[in-house]
């Protein structure tokens, strides 16, 4: 279940880039707010391995009796850099899904250099 989920959660997030960098080169703020959306959703999917992840390893070591299925007792158990990176990347990721989806109200509308075309009495100005 846990490479499941992070397998949607990479798939996503590749995705999410994709439209990013082409939102970026394009200057669409509907690329770049749907960009954001699915970095949010990846990360959503990076949560849900991660808890999975952690549950499988705690449930394997609190199996009884607990010298068939736990740790030998000279033998600590932690999680260490692996859960690090994991959880700091999880937090890029939902850090950039946050600044993707606020980019376009943020960013100043265009102002064009001639006026918009009206019409008066039959005539375009």
């Amino acid at each position: 279940m846990t490479a499941g989920f992070m397998g949607m959660a990479v798939a996503i997030i590749l995705f999410g880039w994709i439209i990013g960098l082409l939102g970026c080169c394009w200057d669409r703020g509907l690329m770049q707010y749907v960009a954001g959306l699915l970095f949010l959703m990846g990360g959503t999917f990076c949560i849900i391995s991660l808890c999975t992840c952690v549950a499988g390893i705690n449930f394997e070591l609190s199996r009884y009796p607990r010298y068939l299925y736990g740790l030998p007792d000279d033998i600590g158990h932690g999680y260490g850099w692996s859960m690090f990176c994991a959880w700091g990347g999880l937090g890029l990721t939902l850090i950039a899904g946050f600044f993707c989806t606020l980019a376009p109200s943020v960013q100043p509308m265009p102002r064009s250099t001639c006026p918009k075309a009206r019409q008066e009495n039959g005539t375009v100005c």
